[in-house]
């Protein structure tokens, strides 16, 4: 099979959806266990922000090791809309909301400042996805990141994700 770079956040699901499928767990993988990795993430990417909540720590900003941490959370993201497709009509409604907001991308978020982490967290462990995709894109935008980093970073990452199949993860 042949995959190639995400054009939109619906290729970037079924980009997942491949290689959620590929990767063998001990266990069946729940939506709590989602939650949680994206909860995980967003912690990890706040401590490579300018904003981390580490004050008493000095760390040079490293935009990179940001913009990674920020694509992990959309690996998770897009893991979450994958696995809450059992209501097919309602998967198909979110899917195409998100998708349809991640490829309009306009460019409201303007100001600097604030970037709602602890927002995004409490939204998706009530599982609003769709606040979730706003606030994602929000962060993007107050960060400076296009929908084209996102999708170039997920797709570097998601190609190294696919080589650590069978090595590092069983």
């Amino acid at each position: 099979m042949e995959f190639k770079k995400p054009k939109t956040f619906g290729e970037i699901l079924m980009l997942q959806q491949y290689l959620d499928k590929n990767i063998h767990s001990s266990r069946e993988r729940t939506l709590e266990d989602i939650t949680m990795s994206f909860i995980a993430e967003c912690v990890e990417f706040n401590e490579e922000t300018k904003f981390s909540h580490k004050t008493w720590k000095t760390k040079e900003y490293d935009k990179a090791k940001e913009l990674e941490e920020l694509t992990d959370i959309f690996f998770f993201f897009a893991q979450m809309v994958n696995y809450c497709d059992t209501n097919l009509d309602e998967f198909t409604k979110i899917a195409y909301l998100i998708d349809l907001d991640f490829n309009e991308w306009n460019k409201k978020y303007i100001v600097e400042g604030h970037i709602p982490v602890l927002y995004l967290i409490q939204s998706v462990t009530k599982n609003h996805l769709l606040t979730v995709s706003d606030l994602l894109i929000e962060i993007c935008q107050k960060l400076g990141y296009t929908k084209e980093d996102i999708l170039e970073s997920y797709w570097n990452k998601w190609q190294k994700n696919i080589k650590r199949i069978g090595k590092e993860w069983n």
